[in-house]
């Protein structure tokens, strides 16, 4: 495992990124831990990570499936995607 403060994570970005391929990347900001670098596969679904990732995304998918005329299930949304 690999530990790195948020600067360096920055300035050498393309490194790190093969570097997330063999080993895990921990960017520390403060001093403190704060995410990973994870490296996506080709058959990754980028919707499916931020809705596993991300409540945000989530709750705003939700939100937004709510409206009228967007009532689907959020499996049902998922399918169609």
């Amino acid at each position: 495992m690999r530990i790195i403060p948020l600067r360096e994570a920055k300035a050498k970005l393309s490194e790190y990124a093969r570097r997330c391929r063999k080993e895990p990347v921990v960017v520390t900001v403060n001093g403190r831990p704060r995410f990973e670098l994870v490296l996506l596969d080709d058959d990754d679904d980028l919707v499916e990570q931020l809705i596993e990732h991300n409540p945000d995304f989530r709750r705003l998918l939700e939100e937004r499936l709510r409206r009228p005329g967007g009532a689907l299930s959020v499996d049902e949304a998922l399918r169609r995607l």
